[in-house]
């Protein structure tokens, strides 16, 4: 029999070691399912790391990557649900986790509902320690 605390050592060790999922957003789809724009800063990438120019919901779940050029900001991931609108009045300043420039691993892809027609392409990245930073916004 194991001891219980070396278990539990051994547990909080993996669970620090794994990487930490979250999502950015890569653009828009219009009503009719076009992109509306698509996120210049970043570059969405297939199964062999190649640029993938996906114009469609099919095409966008063959992203396996993406490569960013500037900051993307990190947010809970919505997948498929409505967004809820929010406060009208602008709120201060804040720091925010980011993903840093460079390429990041999707795996998956969301389209939360706009509440004026269209959706989001939320991508789910998993993202280490070091691949994160923090913004003010």
């Amino acid at each position: 029999m194991k001891n219980p605390l070396f278990l539990m050592v051994v547990l909080s060790l993996a669970a620090t070691a794994q990487t930490h999922a979250s999502c950015i957003t890569a653009g828009r789809l219009d009503s009719a399912g076009r992109w509306a724009p698509q996120f210049k800063t970043v570059r969405l990438l297939d199964e062999a790391g190649k640029p993938l120019t996906a114009t469609s919901k099919p095409e966008l779940l063959r992203v396996r990557s993406a490569e960013l050029t500037e900051p993307a900001l990190l947010s809970a991931c919505e997948g498929e649900k409505a967004l809820e609108r929010g406060d009208d009045a602008p709120s201060s300043k804040a720091s925010v986790p980011a993903v840093k420039p460079g390429k990041v691993m999707v795996v998956g892809v969301g389209f939360p509902q706009l509440q004026i027609g269209g959706e989001l392409v939320e991508l789910k990245v998993q993202v280490t320690p070091e691949q994160t930073m923090m913004v003010t916004r």
